[in-house]
């Protein structure tokens, strides 16, 4: 059982008119040709939709065989006869002006008479085979995109972050002056990382605030970095920090000194839950 030429069936894909209706026929008939022909419908649908594709770019081996089809269907195509072509006849003098003899068999390789149903179906077939190149190396793209962000997705996903604890900061009765201040801050265990999220609601002044683990010893403290313009920052905890000791986190109004010591003007406090500090205490 013959199937309908791959270079008709792209052509339909695409919406043009191509085939007979006896290929329309067989295409309502036959279960592969209509299976061919929805995969190449899907190719052109894709292609076709707004917003970007999921294209990458192939190896090169896959553009190297769609550029050999493409020119071996470029060279075995038949040529148009011309005068210059045209083989002449041993012997036979060439009568100027004469016409050709009714009847006489038409030169091989010639090109069919422009709208005559051969003349169409042999056009749209080499035209339909470029075109099955090209949704090849299209579907090609479309695959490799598609399998790429699925990897590049499952390498880059970040592991799944647990929050430990919540934590309210509040202002120190020895700062009357931070008494509108208030906080938050969130323990994150992020697999082999721990952070630390703070949030500080305070006015904004001259100098910058800063956030700092402190000891139970009083004195003891480890800065975890400053809070941007809006007052809010996520920071990783250093490797290896006992959070049983360092269980107390503190924000601190920082002048434009150059100083990396506290300033001893402490904005908001908050101590971690017990619970947390052992879990996530790191030895």
């Amino acid at each position: 059982m013959s199937h309908i030429d791959p270079a008709i069936l792209a052509l339909i894909a695409l919406g043009e008119p191509a085939g007979t209706s006896h290929d329309d026929d067989h295409v309502a008939d036959c279960a592969d040709c209509q299976s061919e022909l929805e995969q190449l419908t899907r190719v052109v649908d894709l292609a076709r939709q707004d917003g970007p594709l999921p294209l990458e770019q192939p190896p090169p081996a896959v553009w190297e065989q769609i550029a050999a089809a493409v020119a071996e269907d470029t060279q075995t195509a038949p040529p148009s006869v011309s005068s210059a072509g045209a083989e002449p006849v041993v012997g036979a003098e060439p009568a100027v002006g004469a016409e050709p003899a009714v009847g006489a068999e038409p030169v091989v390789g010639a090109e069919p008479v422009v709208g005559s149903d051969a003349g169409r179906v042999r056009r749209g077939r080499r035209r339909g085979r470029r075109l099955t190149v090209a949704l090849a190396g299209l579907a090609a793209g479309l695959i490799i995109g598609i399998g790429g962000a699925v990897a590049v997705a499952q390498l880059t996903s970040a592991p799944a972050t647990r929050v430990v604890a919540q934590i309210e900061l509040r202002s120190l009765p020895q700062f009357p002056q931070w008494q509108a201040a208030t906080g938050t801050a969130e323990l994150q265990d992020k697999g082999a990382a721990q952070l630390l999220a703070v949030s500080v609601t305070a006015p904004r002044l001259s100098g910058f605030y800063e956030v700092w683990l402190l000891g139970k010893d009083g004195t003891s403290m480890i800065s975890l970095g400053d809070l941007n313009a809006a007052h809010t920052g996520t920071f990783a905890l250093p490797a290896g920090v006992d959070l049983g000791f360092y269980s107390r986190i503190d924000v601190s109004l920082q002048p434009f000194n150059g100083s990396t010591l506290h300033s001893r003007t402490s904005v908001v406090r908050g101590s971690l839950p017990t619970a947390a500090t052992g879990a996530g205490s790191r030895p």
